[in-house]
């Protein structure tokens, strides 16, 4: 709360600022032979003052020679305008060029017989003039521009068309019918206000960007409400593979990796944190880099860099925004419990088909029958699919925010809030957050500016004991609907196996079994000065310094549980165990701090209106600290108190734990750009990393981009309908210190008295320490290599624009451990070295058109992105035999290759496997039966055996979080709408050229519905045949699945409602939307009732993905 008061004060604050700006500010000019545009640039480049003027109110070509020393620049204007035509008005920053009043333009070549004078005014969406807006009859050069109120003059003559333009917004074109005042409203063009891009430590031009950078504004991330930011970046961004392995509310993120590669780098305004703590409402930009443009970032840049830049105050009347959302969450896909009836069935059908007896079976068909039918209550058939799930689950989002400013003061102030619920209907827990934040810039002096930002994310995790995304499932697919889920007496709880646990009612019941909480919170100050030394046109100097501290609290608290089953004839309870012994409290109270200090030197500056510079010196150090207490007791005098005191001190454990790691690095760049058409851009890292020794510590990584903007050339004027075109080459070298604190140096563990490395004193054991292993004192940085060439045009006005990249990356010294020099038995664990090595190389290309007729506009644009990597060396034993080499070998492969048996689906008589002439069980084939699988016999041995093995698929047989099958094709497909005050907006989003193993539980109806059956005997079913052969489980093409998939990631309809009634209640205006996402999915996974973005192997076995349905406002006031 202090925090929340503190920011309110920081606001009511900004609100007193006043607009000012000086029209006193003097600047020296030393130009010969140049036009009046350079004049007016060179005055914008050492001011704040911008021009604004339509080309036929002056000749801009006109060359004049200017030689002052700190003189005003009204002063200079005076002399540069004496004799023309035209004056001008200075108000703040803006300096307006019109006509003088009965004065004429450029236009003499016009008629002047039928003309009428037409008055009006232009303003933006918020309803605040557009200053020097160009306001041309259509197909003359008879034009004018806005003065600083928004309002013009024009004699036009009658069915004339006025085209009102102004950079930054749509053109609108309209067919005068005569009125003699004429107001317009132009609108924000999205792709022309992302004219500048964050890049590494600064911003830069898009057309001047010389890297391969992708990057999203704020509008495109709101569409959507999400929870995890990194969800609204699917399928938008060429180049980025975004996969959603979760659906589990607070951890629903995606993993992202830019080009295929490892985890990225990501920076919140510039230091390391979690983007998917933050509400997406608060984020201005995000900027990907993939090339030598994040080599500026050296040590931490190997999987390149992703830069999130939230919002921060503007010129203008301050703008308050509300918006809240609604949202309903339910599962993609998902297997569905099989009913009694079906499970009972498949069990006989197991044992029987198994080659043992049927008076032996586990349930007889008269059983079976009584299961299907209902209505005895000795045999059961409970849903608990529909009992413990709810389809939908509900989540909320609100966020307020105020914005605005002065020359003097500017201010972003921020409050969201965000609650998800799980889908178990039980007390299954949910995720709440809490984001506040300040952003404030000040002017101190003409040369002084200061900034500080304070920010807060208070979130909470409220799960239930066991893990929701890993060993819950096991007791959900192991609550079986052979019993009850309630009893006449209500006191007792159900026993439904639950691997053990007695069923999922109780595990996924925070109330009845315990809960496992997490309480945290993250506090950020940013401190920024910056100096303008304005004696030295174009040098700055800026000091920062970035505290972040976080603060988490997390209790594990289990209670017994006791259960019972019961015999309805006899009407007894039977004890049949619980969950847990006694009530167990595990606490611990983890917390983290991180320091970032910068302090940099820059000069830009343009010389003779061509030669652009921009050079940038830096020097940045970075202090990790995070420690961590933990206590646990347990045999609890009493389940009803939660606290420690009322756990016994027999067998009670504590432990602290206390990291540190830093980094220091200094960083230089130059950027030149010359005559607007060849861009230079040269960086030079050198970090230091405290993890590796004094020796090697140090690590140099440079890089150079080039640009050529084509379309700039003489020679390209003939194309008329060229916008742009640029070419671009790169290199960088950058690197990765991803190893363990201090491994150059031996390192110790402090044993438990009853666990290995204790010893025997007096006839006592006490605790020891044991080694960590070997040390590595030449263990160093992971160094990467990549290298881009790419394009980026546009043509006809921005109907039709587009990129394309292709890159190499090399990466050298991955860390692994050494088995060809030493012999297997050492004696101890070898430390690791940095021996492997692999290659990545890829393509992506983006393709878009745009454009605007009357009230309806549109946006098209899709992006495909393919890669691959392979390892060029790899530390493995020297096969020998060529079998093993074809199929153990790594070395000069791709490194996602899977090796499996390929087969031809499943025997459907004895007769085929008789006649089968090779031999497949290695035992003459006795163990196999119609509905096992066929493999196939590929070197022609007459024996199935491991030589058979030849690559099956793409992708990973991994089941570890973050190691499932990554996709070589990624594609995005989004078309956007508008038509008046309506928007429509919709996305696909696919993968494709990867594998997975599509593992379906023994207990779901899907994987009763797909199994094999003497009944249907077919050879394609998705399952063999229960209790078959031990080979049907074998990795093969038989259960390894394409993954492929194209999903409607969003839709989005909207309407934005403005009107004299909204207005007269000072509502600016008021947007209501619909949004859906994951609505729909084409995959061949569907059959299996799988999300194509399951952990491979993992089936039913996690929280699944959510299809989420939203109602939303936004109200602008």
């Amino acid at each position: 709360m202090r925090i929340t008061a503190l920011l309110l004060i920081i606001t009511a604050f900004c609100l007193q600022a006043n607009n000012s700006y000086s029209q006193n500010v003097k600047v020296s000019l030393n130009i010969q032979n140049a036009t009046i545009t350079d004049i007016f640039r060179e005055i914008e480049n050492q001011t704040d003052y911008r021009f604004f003027y339509n080309k036929t109110v002056l000749d801009t070509e006109k060359r004049v020679s200017v030689d002052t020393y700190q003189k005003a620049v009204s002063a200079i204007l005076d002399q540069l305008l004496a004799g023309e035509n035209v004056c001008y008005t200075m108000v703040n920053n803006y300096i307006v060029l019109t006509p003088k009043e009965g004065g004429k333009t450029n236009s003499s070549a016009v008629a002047q017989n039928n003309r009428k004078t037409i008055t009006g005014r232009v303003t933006d969406e918020h309803g605040e003039p557009i200053i020097g807006a160009n306001v041309i009859e259509k197909g003359t050069i008879n034009g004018t521009v806005t003065d600083i109120d928004g309002n013009y003059t024009l004699s036009v003559p009658s069915g004339a068309t006025i085209i009102f333009s102004y950079i930054g917004y749509n053109s609108l074109e309209i067919a005068w019918d005569g009125q003699p005042s004429l107001n317009v409203v132009l609108k924000e063009d999205q792709k022309m206000l992302d004219e500048v891009v964050v890049v590494g430590y600064g911003v830069q031009k898009r057309l001047n960007v010389a890297g391969s950078v992708s990057s999203i504004r704020a509008d495109e991330l709101v569409k959507s409400p999400v929870a995890s930011v990194s969800n609204a970046l699917a399928g938008k961004l060429p180049g980025l593979i975004t996969l959603q392995s979760s659906g589990l509310p607070g951890s629903d993120q995606a993993t992202l990796k830019i080009r295929g590669f490892d985890s990225p780098l990501v920076l919140v305004d510039g230091a390391e944190g979690d983007f998917n703590a933050l509400d997406a409402n608060e984020i201005e930009s995000i900027s990907i880099l993939k090339d030598a443009s994040a080599a500026i970032y050296g040590a931490r840049a190997g999987n390149g860099v992703i830069l999130i830049t939230t919002k921060r105050g503007i010129d203008g009347k301050p703008k308050l925004t509300l918006n809240t959302s609604l949202t309903w969450q339910g599962i993609t896909r998902m297997p569905k419990l099989a009913s009694s009836g079906q499970l009972a069935e498949m069990r006989r059908e197991g044992h029987i088909q198994g080659g043992q007896p049927e008076e032996t079976a586990p349930y007889t068909l008269e059983e079976i029958q009584k299961f299907y039918d209902g209505g005895d209550p000795q045999y059961p058939n409970t849903d608990w699919y529909n009992l413990l799930i709810r389809p939908w689950s509900p989540q909320q989002q609100h966020n307020l925010s105020i914005r605005g400013g002065s020359d003097k003061i500017k201010y972003y102030g921020f409050i969201g809030y965000m609650q998800q619920s799980t889908f178990f209907k039980r007390s299954g827990g949910g995720y709440n957050r809490f984001n506040i934040r300040g952003n404030i810039d000040a002017k101190i002096t003409n040369s002084l500016t200061a900034k500080m930002d304070l920010s807060t994310i208070i979130s909470s995790r409220e799960y239930t004991t066991r893990n929701l995304d890993a060993n819950i499932w096991g007791d959900f697919w192991g609550t079986s609907p052979m019993y009850p889920d309630r009893f006449p007496d209500p006191t007792k709880i159900p026993y439904a196996e639950g691997g053990g646990t007695g069923g999922a009612h109780i595990t996924t019941d925070r109330n009845l079994s315990g809960y496992s909480d997490r309480r945290s919170q993250d506090i950020r100050f940013v401190g920024e000065l910056h100096y303008d030394f304005r004696n030295i046109k174009g040098l700055q100097a800026k000091t920062l310094v970035d505290y972040k501290q976080s603060y988490a609290k997390n209790k594990n608290f289990s209670k017994p549980v006791p259960f019972y089953q019961y015999d309805y004839a006899a009407d007894v309870y039977t004890y049949a165990g619980a969950f847990g012994t006694t009530a167990n409290l595990e606490y611990a109270l983890p917390s983290n701090r991180q320091i970032l200090y910068q302090t940099s030197l820059s000069y830009q500056n343009t010389f003779k209106a061509v030669h652009e510079l921009n050079v940038l010196a830096l020097f940045e150090a970075i202090d990790y600290y995070s420690d961590e207490v933990m206590a646990a007791r347990s045999n609890f005098i009493t389940p009803a108190i939660d606290e420690m005191l009322a756990g016994s001190t027999e067998g009670m454990t504590n432990r602290a734990s206390t990291t540190e790691m830093g980094r220091m690095s200094w960083v230089g760049r130059l950027n030149y750009t010359y005559n607007n058409r060849y861009i230079l851009d040269a960086t030079f890292r050198a970090d230091a990393s405290a993890k590796f020794p004094p020796k090697s510590r140090w690590g140099f990584f440079p890089s150079a981009s080039l640009a050529w903007r084509i379309d700039q050339e003489d020679f390209m004027q003939s194309f008329e309908n060229l916008d742009a075109l640029k070419l671009r080459l790169s290199y960088g070298a950058s690197g990765n210190d991803d190893v363990s604190n201090f491994a150059y140096i031996t390192g110790y563990d402090i044993t438990g008295s009853n666990t290995g490395g204790s010893y025997i004193f007096g006839g006592k054991r006490y605790s020891g320490i044991v080694s960590k292993g070997l040390p590595n004192p030449n263990l160093t940085w992971e160094k990467l290599k990549i290298y881009n060439v790419g394009s980026d045009f546009s043509w006809w006005n921005g109907k039709f624009y587009g990129s394309l990249d292709v890159f190499y990356r090399k990466r050298t010294g991955i860390p692994a451990d050494r088995l060809i020099t030493l012999p297997s038995s050492f004696g101890a664990q070898l430390p690791k070295e940095n021996l492997n090595s692999t290659n990545t190389r890829g393509f992506e290309l983006m393709l878009a058109t745009s454009g605007r007729k009357a009230d309806f506009s549109w946006d098209l644009s899709t992006n495909i992105s393919w890669a691959r990597s392979k390892w060029d060396y790899y530390e493995e034993p020297d096969y020998e035999d060529p079998d093993q080499r074809r199929i153990n070998r790594n070395s000069g492969q791709w490194t996602d290759r899977i090796f499996g048996y390929l087969t031809d689906g499943l025997f459907t008589s004895q007769e085929e496997i008789d006649n089968l002439g090779y031999d497949q069980d290695q035992r003459g084939n006795i163990t196999l039966r119609p509905g096992d699988v066929k493999y196939l016999d590929v070197n022609k041995d007459g024996t199935i055996d491991w030589k058979d093995q030849v690559v099956i698929g793409n992708g990973s047989l991994s089941t570890e979080a973050g190691k499932s099958s990554v996709p070589t094709w990624m594609v995005g497909i989004n078309p956007s709408f508008r038509y008046k005050d309506f928007d429509f907006d919709i996305l696909f989003q696919g993968a494709l050229g990867f594998d997975v193993i599509a593992a379906l539980d023994s207990r779901t109806y899907e994987y009763y519905k797909n199994r094999w059956t003497e009944a249907n005997n077919n050879r394609n079913a998705l399952v063999p045949r229960l209790g078959g052969a031990a080979s049907n489980g074998w990795t093969s093409d038989y259960r390894l699945v394409s993954g492929n998939y194209l999903r409607l990631k969003s839709l989005n309809i909207g309407y934005t409602l403005k009107n004299n009634i909204l207005l007269s209640a000072d509502v600016e205006s008021l947007r209501i939307y619909f949004s859906g996402v994951n609505l729909f999915t084409w995959s061949y996974l569907n059959k299996y009732g799988l999300d194509p973005e399951v952990p491979s192997g993992r089936g039913g076995s996690y929280y699944p993905q959510q299809r989420n349905l939203s109602l939303g406002l936004v109200l602008t006031f």
